[in-house]
C-alpha cells in the first residue's frame, strides 16, 4: 500500500526535530579527541564595573588554535586597537607573546625557567580536584577549585576536558597541574580579572603561519612588554 504524499510530509515534519537533534549530537561526537583545530572563548570581566571607561574596549573573545601539541591564542579588542598572540612550543619549552598596539609591533620570548619565575609573582594558589562535572561547548568537563593562601583572593572554579587530544596544554600556565584542556577558567593580568568560557570547538586544518613570529615584530624584554600594556590602559 502506498503512503499518500501528505502523510509522508506529516511523518517528515514530526521526525525533523529528532533528526536535527541527532545530527547536532553527531557533530559533537565527530569532534571528540581532535588533535588539530580551534576553540573560541568568550571573555568576561567579573570584577569590572560597567562604568569603567575601559569596559567598552576590553577584548571579549579569544581564539585558541592547536596543532601538533603547539598552541596559538589570539585576543583582540573590538575596535582593532590592540591585539596579542601567545604562541607556545612544548618541544622547545618556549613561549612567544606578540603584541600589536596601534602601529607598534613587539614580541617577547620566554623559556621554561623564565616562566617559572613569573609564577613566583602570582599569589600562591592551590588547585583542588573535585568530583563534579559540567558540559562546556558540548564537552564533558571535570571541575577543579582554585584557592589562595591566606585568602588573598576569592576562590574560583575551573572546568577542563580529556576529550580533546592536546597533551599537557597547560605546561606554561599557572594551571600546569591540570592535564586536560581548559574550557572555562579565570586569569588575572594587568589588574583585570578575566573569565574565559569556551563557546565552540572546531576540527579544522590550522595553517603553519599561526605559529610563526612575523619579521616586522621587534623583540623586547619583559619590562618593555609591561610598559606596552600600561600604555594600553592609558589610551
Amino acid at each position: 500500500m502506498e503512503i499518500p504524499i501528505a502523510g509522508m510530509n506529516r511523518v517528515y515534519i514530526s521526525l525533523l526535530p529528532i533528526l536535527l537533534l541527532f545530527f547536532s549530537g553527531c557533530e559533537n561526537i565527530f569532534n571528540r579527541n581532535i588533535a588539530e583545530g580551534s576553540i573560541e572563548f568568550e571573555i568576561t570581566y567579573p570584577e569590572t564595573d560597567h562604568g569603567d571607561l575601559m569596559a567598552g574596549i576590553l577584548p571579549n573573545q579569544m581564539i585558541l588554535r592547536f596543532k601538533d601539541g603547539r598552541t596559538a591564542g589570539t585576543v583582540g579588542t573590538p575596535m582593532g586597537i590592540f591585539k596579542t598572540d601567545l604562541l607556545a612550543f612544548p618541544e622547545t619549552r618556549t613561549v612567544f607573546q606578540l603584541v600589536k598596539l596601534m602601529n607598534q609591533k613587539h614580541a617577547l620570548r620566554v623559556d621554561s625557567s623564565e616562566i617559572e619565575s613569573l609564577y613566583a609573582e602570582f599569589p600562591e594558589m592551590k588547585i583542588h580536584f573535585v568530583d563534579s562535572t559540567k558540559e562546556v561547548a558540548g564537552y564533558e568537563c571535570k571541575m577543579a577549585i582554585v584557592t589562595f593562601k591566606d585568602n588573598i583572593k576569592e576562590e574560583f572554579s575551573i572546568f577542563y576536558t580529556d576529550e580533546i587530544d592536546l597533551d599537557n596544554s597547560n605546561w606554561f600556565t599557572p594551571f600546569h597541574e591540570i592535564s586536560g584542556v581548559l574550557l572555562e577558567y579565570q586569569v588575572r593580568k594587568y589588574n583585570y580579572e578575566m573569565r574565559l568560557t569556551a563557546t565552540k570547538v572546531v576540527s579544522e586544518d590550522i595553517e603553519e603561519s599561526y605559529f610563526v613570529v612575523p619579521e616586522d615584530y621587534v623583540l623586547i624584554d619583559q619590562d618593555g612588554m609591561d610598559k606596552i600594556f600600561e600604555e594600553f590602559r592609558d589610551i
